[in-house]
């Protein structure tokens, strides 16, 4: 299983190994893991637009990924899943701090507040840290602000949450 932490500096831990900062390869790769955790499956294209880079730079940052989670892995068995110019991480292999907030943030949708309570309290306790910390990239941003959002909407008196 890959725990994907990315509540503070991207992370991920797996077997024993925590992955972070450069670990990933670079900057790149370590965006490219990101941008797949938030935004799920995500053409070459899309990838190679939101970072400012080739389809082929994407393809070659995107194997630097791969060797750096599964060293000695082939390319079809990796967490990171390629299909039909398609990139997704296995669903049944990582488990995402971010899905877990959203998660946890419509669970609370519609309760009355005494119920509501624990689900916003565990989704306030994971967004601690600010979104992407350390990334200034405007995807980046972009994503902060729509967690900011979403938790400030969810509880309106945690606005001074540090998404």
């Amino acid at each position: 299983m890959y725990d994907i932490q990315l509540f503070g500096h991207v992370e991920v831990r797996t077997r024993g190994i925590r992955l972070a900062g450069d670990d990933f390869g670079g900057e790149r790769p370590r965006h490219l893991l990101a941008l797949l955790a938030l935004r799920g499956e995500q053409s070459l294209v899309e990838l190679a637009d939101t970072l400012g880079i080739t389809p082929a730079t994407v393809k070659s940052d995107l194997k630097i990924l791969r060797e750096h989670l599964d060293p000695g892995t082939r390319g079809r068995d990796s967490v990171v899943i390629g299909h039909r110019g398609l990139y997704f991480l296995d669903p049944e292999r990582v488990r995402i701090d971010v899905a877990t907030f959203d998660a946890l943030i419509s669970a609370a949708a519609g309760r009355p507040a005494e119920r509501a309570a624990r689900p916003l309290t565990a989704a306030a306790f994971l967004a601690s840290r600010p979104l992407l910390e350390g990334e200034d990239a405007p995807w980046a941003a972009e994503a902060r602000a729509e967690y900011r959002a979403k938790l400030v909407m969810a509880r309106p008196e945690s606005a001074a949450q540090p998404i």
